[in-house]
């Protein structure tokens, strides 16, 4: 019973919010007639969408006049895991860049938009947020590459780093060495503008940062792989860098 209660104040709500998006006021009267309800229900339920950050505004003159302002939130926003993480991501880039416009609020924001995630999604998306570092400080380069690189290449070590699959790449060293490697991408790391990839290299048998920019081929394998103990990221990294 109680279960068939709380269904049916979240749906009361739900229509309650459509019908205020779909005017531009609503008169009390209206309101209470659509949903069945007696004034002091629809009081209730206004003060609380106001508790809950939706911005309800009320006109006393004649009729009551009730309006939803058009800043309202993004709750029926469908995005999949990765959309969510570059969504988190992007935010997390502008605060580390601390410019003096546009930045005050951003960890709020970014608090707010993963707080108002499913559970089960929240879960998924926070343990991806960990394996993505975003560097303190700013890096000098002269010979960035990443605006050349291909989008396959990009698509593939996006889907090699969130699955969790070996990738096959084609790598160039700073020292022009082109090599063969079968990594697995355990994190990506922002030292803006430059992006790298802490992985585990198959043919090193250890740890190696590959810039991303300098990958020139790459091939998502069947192969799965789990996170490394040994790739954990220590105290010894916490003034440079950190998680989104």
């Amino acid at each position: 019973m109680l279960k068939t209660n709380f269904k049916s104040r979240a749906e009361r709500r739900n229509r309650l919010i459509g019908m205020l998006r779909s005017e531009v006021y609503w008169q009390t009267a209206d309101l209470r007639e659509h949903l069945n309800i007696s004034q002091r229900t629809l009081m209730r339920e206004l003060a609380d969408l106001k508790d809950a950050g939706y911005p309800i505004e009320s006109d006393r003159g004649r009729g009551g006049g009730i309006r939803l302002n058009g800043r309202w939130g993004i709750e029926r926003l469908v995005l999949n895991h990765k959309e969510v993480v570059d969504l988190i991501l992007s935010l997390s880039i502008m605060e580390t860049l601390n410019l003096p416009l546009l930045s005050d609020n951003l960890n709020a924001i970014r608090q707010k938009l993963f707080q108002a995630f499913p559970e089960n999604q929240r879960g998924v998306v926070s343990n991806i947020r960990k394996r993505i570092l975003i560097s303190r400080q700013t890096k000098l380069t002269s010979d960035f590459l990443l605006s050349d690189l291909k989008p396959e290449i990009s698509d593939n070590i996006l889907a090699s780093f969130f699955e969790q699959r070996c990738l096959d790449i084609k790598y160039c060293s700073d020292a022009g060495e082109h090599t063969i490697r079968t990594i697995e991408a355990h994190y990506i790391m922002l030292s803006w503008p430059v992006w790298y990839i802490i992985a585990w290299d198959h043919l090193r048998a250890a740890a190696r940062v590959f810039r991303i920019d300098r990958i020139e081929s790459a091939c998502v394998m069947g192969v799965y792989f789990e996170l490394r103990p040994e790739l954990l990221l220590n105290d010894t990294y916490a003034p440079y860098y950190k998680t989104i």
